[in-house]
């Protein structure tokens, strides 16, 4: 959900063989959670906690050969 208190659920889905690399980052760029895959094809799904991160905006960055995806989270 999103806005969230707590969980975010990250899901997608890879049809190509690709590096992938996924973050979580705050306004001010800090990087809060990391995930890099390599070689990576098929569904991609995670729980992000950030309960005990300040409410407010958080990025979501979904990094491919093709270019960055972002996702504005929310947290209540």
């Amino acid at each position: 959900p999103n806005p969230s208190r707590d969980i975010f659920n990250v899901s997608f889905t890879s049809e190509d063989v690709q590096d992938l690399k996924v973050r979580v980052i705050n306004v001010i760029g800090e990087e809060l959670i990391s995930d890099n895959l390599e070689q990576f094809i098929g569904e991609y799904t995670k729980q992000i906690n950030l309960s005990n991160n300040a409410k407010g905006i958080y990025f979501l960055e979904i990094e491919t050969e093709d270019g960055v995806i972002n996702k504005k989270l929310i947290l209540q």
